[in-house]
């Protein structure tokens, strides 16, 4: 590959790196397994109707699961649930990581009642782009719950960031 294609790759990849993002689990019912993995690429796309995306890659066995789900889940994690991003970023194999916090399910779709938000969405298209596709999930149903305290990655680490709204 040239040089000057790798440079950019680099310091893309660095610039991410340094980009603060809210950290997810994505869930949702393949079959007859569960199946989730810890996300950050996740954006709102549309306010009417509402929708989101989540950009998945095509190498990894989630993404199986939810270009066939129906109806996935995003659970915006809180600060104290670190562990739990770990084990669905890779440090859990994908049998073991329904095993840790307390998982309920709605229409089938396994969710993470105390995290900060519950957004259930129906899958309404996939676009592959590069390495990964592009999920975009109308919303159906939404928990959300009142402190705000998420869970953000940023350079390598998990980071905090306390918010005092009232």
């Amino acid at each position: 590959m040239d040089k000057a294609v790798l440079e950019v790759e680099r310091l893309f990849r660095t610039a991410m790196r340094r980009y603060p993002a809210t950290v997810t689990i994505v869930t949702t019912r393949h079959g007859s397994l569960d199946a989730g993995m810890t996300a950050t690429a996740v954006t709102s796309v549309s306010m009417e109707p509402p929708a989101l995306l989540v950009c998945v890659n095509r190498g990894v066995g989630f993404h199986t699961a939810i270009e066939n789900a129906g109806e996935f889940c995003v659970n915006v994690l809180r600060e104290e649930q670190q562990e739990m991003a770990a084990a669905f970023g890779g440090g859990k194999p994908p049998h073991e990581r329904f095993t840790d916090g307390t998982w309920q399910r709605l229409d089938g779709v396994p969710y993470l009642p105390k995290a900060q938000a519950n957004i259930f969405c129906r899958r309404t298209a996939v676009f592959p782009y590069g390495t990964h596709s592009i999920v975009i999930g109308e919303v159906i149903r939404l928990h959300l719950h009142d402190e705000v305290a998420p869970l953000i990655y940023v350079d390598g680490r998990y980071a905090a960031v306390g918010c005092n709204l009232g």
